[in-house]
């Protein structure tokens, strides 16, 4: 959930419950007040009855109206106070039931005990209490709607910086060793956040040349030694006597020599693309290099009885041949590793791509990690070294090809789409 759709969610519903809250306190203390000045009202009609009955020793005549009226009776049983109520009661003039508010006294007269009750109809009060409780709500519905519009288009615009922010985080990439370079804003929070991240970046960018050139001066300073080994493993291999009793133990260090020949030959290949030591300035012939690498490959092919279908175009791109050479050998070594017996390869080359696929019984590869270096799907022979798709993923980032990945049956499916602007200029 975003950021700002939670934070609408949590406005809304706060600013509801304090609307609804707001509305029924506002009714209940307007609806006091309305009551209280129907009270002042009976209690200005009690004192002219009592001023009237003072000067005239006699009760007043009694005027009803439509909206108020007064009932007098005798009693036998004095008030010790007047009482204000609330009821629901017949109007005698509309003839309806309707709520009335009453002020109740005893006054005596010529020695005579009457109790008086006079009646005021809350109709026009509560409907004038409904009416300005219904303007209440919409100018408060009105206010808080315009609010959250004005917050959409405020926040949005607020906001801003912190996507421009994210969009250039994404589209970094750290080895193509360029500073993130994110602007400072007049807003104190998001220049910090891309201080913060500019300072970050720097020192990842420090510490990956630091990894960067340790992995090459390791894989450049591991050949003498591997060399060493290699010909000290062969002259082993020359003594008869010493092969027959420790064949087994020779063999071992002859394969784990070639296995950290090969890694090393990764690794210095990796750092010579990362330096940059790589010019695309060839014309590379991908239908022709594609032929002579099956014609290499088809030894192993026949071995296990795979079926390679070839649908190829003449494709010429400005590239580098040894770099090229690589990405084919890469791929049709893993089309060929990971398929199965009898399984099949399809490659096709057009203008704008090249794709290779295989059978295979291993499930979809996990593409968060397909290309990072070592990584090895469960299941997997355990001699290769990992690196594989990652020099083609390298590769590729040079050359701004892109390479997919995805998973159809029981078949891998391996795309790169070549870019445009490599094409030659007589192509």
């Amino acid at each position: 959930m975003k950021l700002f759709t939670k934070y609408n969610r949590i406005a809304i519903t706060t600013s509801a419950i304090i609307f609804m809250a707001g509305s029924f306190a506002f009714y209940l203390t307007l609806r006091y007040v309305m009551i209280r000045q129907l009270d002042e009202v009976l209690r200005t009609e009690r004192a002219e009855i009592l001023q009237y009955l003072n000067e005239h020793k006699e009760l007043p005549e009694i005027l009803n109206t439509n909206d108020q009226w007064s009932v007098v009776r005798r009693t036998d049983h004095p008030l010790k106070r007047m009482v204000f109520a609330t009821e629901r009661g017949v109007n005698p003039h509309e003839h309806e039931r309707e709520w009335l508010r009453k002020i109740q006294f005893t006054l005596a007269v010529h020695e005579e005990l009457y109790e008086i009750t006079i009646y005021k109809s809350q109709e026009g009060t509560d409907g004038m209490i409904k009416l300005i409780i219904l303007i209440a709500i919409v100018m408060i519905a009105l206010i808080l709607l315009a609010g959250n519009l004005i917050n959409r288009t405020l926040l949005k615009k607020l906001w801003q910086p912190f996507y421009h922010t994210i969009d250039t985080i994404r589209q970094y990439k750290l080895t193509q060793d360029i500073a993130l370079g994110l602007p400072q804003t007049d807003i104190e929070e998001f220049t910090l956040l891309n201080s913060s991240v500019n300072n970050m970046t720097e020192r990842v960018q420090q510490e990956y040349q630091v990894l960067k050139e340790f992995t090459g001066n390791a894989a450049h300073e591991m050949q003498t030694p591997l060399a060493v080994i290699a010909t000290h493993t062969d002259a082993l291999m020359q003594d008869e006597k010493l092969l027959q009793q420790h064949a087994a133990s020779i063999a071992s260090i002859e394969q784990s020599v070639g296995k950290l020949s090969r890694l090393n030959q990764s690794l210095l290949l990796l750092a010579k693309i990362e330096h940059g030591r790589f010019e695309l300035n060839q014309e590379v012939q991908w239908d022709k290099l594609l032929q002579q690498k099956l014609n290499e490959w088809q030894e192993l092919i026949t071995g296990r009885s795979l079926q390679v279908t070839l649908n190829s175009v003449p494709v010429v791109t400005v590239f580098h041949e040894h770099l090229a050479d690589i990405v084919i050998s890469n791929l049709l070594n893993n089309s060929v590793r990971y398929n199965v017996a009898g399984g099949y390869i399809t490659i096709a080359l057009s203008h704008d791509s090249l794709s290779v696929s295989n059978s295979s019984s291993l499930p979809a590869l996990d593409t968060s990690k397909l290309f990072n270096r070592f990584f090895r799907q469960p299941g997997t022979e355990p001699d290769g070294n990992g690196l594989g798709l990652s020099i083609i993923k390298q590769v590729c980032e040079l050359a701004r090809y892109e390479i997919t990945y995805r998973h159809d049956g029981q078949q891998h499916i391996f795309t790169i789409f070549f870019s445009r602007s490599d094409r030659p200029s007589d192509f």
